[in-house]
């Protein structure tokens, strides 16, 4: 027992932090500003500021070649280098961008990843070579029904090039992708060579992971050892992940190859296997990711960094191990400049400089608390923490939620991770080397993957697991940058004192968060800025009811975050549409919900979007969670009450014309009179308000949310008239390809003397009801 307690507590020595190290972070931070910025910036500028860096690497290197100030002169050096690299990569571009526009012909289409299936068909990124050798990364657009590409297939293609649309620009930027190719012709070839075995047999392990059944198990297996999320995205259970800390499990990246092997390796040492031999296992299964993986330049970037992990865990060298990762980072983003902007590769490169730096402290401490847990879990658990270290706040930012839940789900579903995963590995190699053995291994395999996903979905379901937050992202990368100092500074030991304090003000701002600051929030409604889509948000006196979620998860989450939505009495969705309810399904472990409300004829519509809607609604609150609403039915939402009043019936399959309308009447007073009036009405447009009219079951209102994103046919004059609204909300994406807002909409808003807010204009919009006036601020 002495020895035990003895082993427990040694602690680590604090690494010394490399010089390559500071270059590395100088040369990714400064690579990723400068491209950020060189979007806007001509070519000659591009190559003028790229020279002035060139100019201020050389002083650096002769800073550095001094010894003076010597991790300085290396983060310079870096931070020069960088700006020579972004400027470099992004002079190139502007001319490939140039000399792409309107090229037309048959083309060589190879994926340099997987595609997607879109409301429109499938697109993917590939690189696309002329007859004549000039060769473009471009996004390419088939047809519906076409498959979807997979990473390395090959396509003979008629096609033609165009710019990419404004509200896509940005996105194509970051991603060195420089026109969109509309396909008109598609023919598959045959690859050959290495790289066409490699695709081959990336292919045939899907295919035989696919082929074990449905549900989580095969969706996720074909994540953890092919990197292929075409079944995992199709289902609901990556939200689970995300929700519960643990998405970094089934991405391809650097952290999740340094768990696998980290903890094979300790495996293999209890075991007692020899070194040479457990090296060979090791790099057996980084081999076999690779293979199965197709060798995507994402693979071979998590390969390097993961032996760089490797190197800390199981040599016990982190300096080397520092070295190590520090040329890996400063290889990707010289190699390809646009990898400083990727996020997969900062949440990749964090993950694993968190394993570098503080796997071996962690296992000390989890030793220290329980010295009778066997060495190879404390590893195992050491491993998953440290890899969260750095990455969380960045990951909290990008997917704009933050797991409350993840530190247990690391210690519960976290060993469960590399026993899945290599086991995985090892079952698609033998099932291609010796296809009998499929139906016995594959079952068994996929079973595994399936009950760590049944554990993973049982903690995204305890309440507020996850939260949305809206996270700058420099404030994010500060709080990754604060997080690594404090644990530097609490070396080898953090005192009792400050954990408690720590602990002490953690709980009672969740209990501030959860308790107190929705019920500071007034009687308002607010119309979130969720792009091309509708959200509003009802609360009032602790009471809150989400109003359609539109269809981008991140906006959604963000937005919630804003405005401290973390709990909601209902949401009701107007129709199936999915600018509408795209995003319902999201809200699972991250806000609390107990209802979904939709009109009574989804129940038996039978259309595909009703289909859709209902199965989303189940999944978020169970069958008995999912409640109907007719004409005349009446809701409360603190002070407002809100009756149904659109549809009768369904008339066009659960489509625009059926969208639920609703009269929110607010009495803010408690005097029992109405104050002031408010008109929902999802897509429905001006035939629907003037059947509303006629019926006597609408007239003038205080608030109208226009319908259908401020359509042409939204409403007419005569329409316009009788409602009179003193304020019209419109919820529409900024350059949206439907040209929402009309003109003659916004003009006939204007003339009966309303005042028109737009999301894509002012993003959040929120009225706040008072006794006498309404208040009506903007986000921006």
């Amino acid at each position: 027992m002495r020895g035990m307690r003895a082993r427990a507590a040694a602690a680590p020595p604090r690494p010394s932090l490399p010089l390559t190290l500071g270059c590395a972070l100088g040369l990714w931070a400064f690579c990723a500003l400068i491209l950020s910025l060189a979007e806007g910036w001509a070519r000659e500028a591009c190559l003028a500021v790229g020279g002035v860096a060139v100019l201020g690497s050389l002083a650096a290197a002769a800073g550095l070649w001094r010894g003076r100030a010597s991790q300085l002169w290396a983060c310079l050096l870096g931070a020069t280098l960088g700006v020579a690299c972004a400027c470099g990569w992004a002079a190139a571009q502007h001319e490939l961008a140039a000399a792409a526009q309107g090229a037309s012909g048959t083309w060589r289409l190879e994926a340099v990843e997987d595609g997607r299936q879109g409301s429109f068909g499938p697109s993917c990124v590939m690189r696309a070579v002329a007859d004549d050798g000039r060769a473009f990364l471009v996004r390419a657009s088939f047809d519906e029904g076409a498959s979807v590409p997979r990473y390395g297939e090959v396509f003979e293609a008629t096609a033609s090039l165009e710019e990419p649309g404004e509200s896509s620009a940005a996105y194509f930027w970051r991603e060195g992708i420089v026109a969109e190719a509309r396909v008109q012709e598609a023919r598959k070839v045959e690859r050959g060579g290495v790289v066409g075995a490699l695709v081959a047999a990336r292919s045939a392990a899907i295919d035989v992971i696919a082929g074990a059944g449905e549900g989580d198990g095969p969706a996720v297996l074909a994540a953890l050892v092919c990197g292929w999320r075409g079944m995992l995205d199709e289902g609901d259970a990556y939200g689970a992940y995300q929700a519960s800390g643990l998405a970094h499990l089934v991405a391809v990246s650097g952290a999740h190859l340094s768990i696998v092997a980290a903890c094979s390796m300790a495996v293999l040492r209890l075991a007692r296997v020899p070194r040479a031999a457990a090296c060979a296992i090791e790099g057996g299964l980084l081999l076999s990711y690779l293979v199965l993986s197709g060798a995507p330049v994402s693979a071979v970037r998590a390969a390097v960094m993961a032996v760089a992990g490797m190197l800390s865990f199981a040599a016990r060298r982190r300096p080397a191990a520092l070295g190590a990762l520090s040329v890996c980072i400063i290889g990707c983003v010289s190699l390809s400049p646009t990898t400083a902007l990727s996020v997969s590769f900062a949440l990749s490169a964090l993950s694993t400089l968190g394993i570098v730096l503080f796997a071996g402290l962690i296992a000390s401490w989890v030793e220290s608390a329980a010295p009778r847990v066997p060495r190879v879990v404390a590893e195992g658990l050491s491993l998953t923490f440290a890899s969260s270290v750095m990455a969380t706040p960045l990951s909290a930012a990008m997917f704009s939620q933050l797991p409350l839940v993840a530190p247990v789900a690391n210690v519960v579903a976290g060993p469960l991770f590399p026993l899945v995963c290599s086991a995985g590995l090892a079952a698609c190699v033998l099932c291609l080397a010796v296809p009998p053995l499929s139906p016995l291994l594959m079952p068994a395999a996929t079973g595994a993957a399936g009950c760590m996903t049944g554990v993973v979905r049982a903690l995204a379901a305890v309440p507020h697991a996850s939260v949305p937050v809206s996270i700058p992202l420099s404030a994010a990368l500060a709080t990754s940058a604060g997080v690594a100092a404090a644990l530097w500074l609490a070396w080898p030991r953090p005192r009792r004192r400050t954990l408690a304090a720590f602990a002490a003000a953690s709980i009672l701002a969740a209990a501030c968060l959860v308790a107190v600051v929705p019920r500071l929030s007034g009687d308002e409604i607010v119309m979130l800025d969720v792009g091309q889509g509708d959200a509003f948000v009802v609360r009032s006196r602790g009471a809150a009811m989400l109003v359609d979620t539109g269809n981008q998860d991140r906006l959604l989450r963000e937005a919630l975050a804003r405005h401290a939505v973390l709990r909601l009495d209902a949401v009701l969705v107007t129709h199936g549409d999915d600018d509408h309810m795209g995003s319902l399904a999201s809200l699972r472990g991250v806000v609390e919900v107990d209802r979904v409300l939709v009109a009574e004829g989804v129940f038996s519509c039978g259309c595909e979007a009703c289909e859709r809607l209902l199965s989303d609604a189940r999944s978020l609150v169970g069958e008995d969670g999912v409640v109907g609403l007719s004409q005349g039915d009446a809701l409360r939402v603190g002070a407002f009450s809100l009756e149904v009043v659109w549809p009768a019936a369904f008339t066009e399959e659960g489509g625009n014309a059926d969208s639920v309308c609703l009269l929110a009447d607010a009495d803010v007073d408690g005097d029992g009179a109405r104050d002031w009036r408010t008109l929902f009405t999802g897509d429905a447009e001006r035939d629907e308000l003037r059947a509303l009219i006629d019926a006597g079951l609408v007239g003038a209102v205080d608030v109208y949310k226009v319908g259908h994103h401020g359509s042409k046919n939204a409403l007419d004059d005569e329409v316009a008239a009788v409602l009179s609204p003193r304020i019209a909300l419109v919820s529409a994406g900024a350059n949206n390809r439907y040209g929402h807002p009309a003109p003659e909409t916004l003009e006939r808003l204007e003339a009966v003397g309303a005042t028109v807010r737009r999301t894509d204009e002012e993003g959040d919009v929120s009225c706040r009801f008072g006794p006498d006036r309404i208040e009506v601020s903007a986000l921006r």
